[in-house]
């Protein structure tokens, strides 16, 4: 099984993110500075760890900063 970004914007979707701030998100550039913030990032993180069975320490989340590290991250541990 891999991820894609779209799989990582559904879960943003199920913990709350804002309709707007998803719709402009660019997968390579920083979550933190399109609008989400530091009650969204663990939410994601929370939900990513249930959702594909993975382990996402907090050093692990400090490191995953874009959609694009997202997918990266989990897609290493899936295999």
């Amino acid at each position: 099984m891999k991820i894609t970004a779209a799989d990582v914007i559904a879960i943003m979707r199920e913990v709350g993110v804002d309709e707007e701030i998803i719709k402009k998100i660019k997968n390579d550039v920083p979550l933190m500075d399109q609008g989400l913030d530091s009650i969204d990032l663990p939410a994601m993180a929370a939900a990513m760890e249930t959702k594909f069975k993975i382990d996402l320490s907090e050093i692990d989340a400090v490191k995953v900063k874009t959609i694009d590290d997202c997918v990266k991250f989990v897609n290493d541990r899936l295999q």
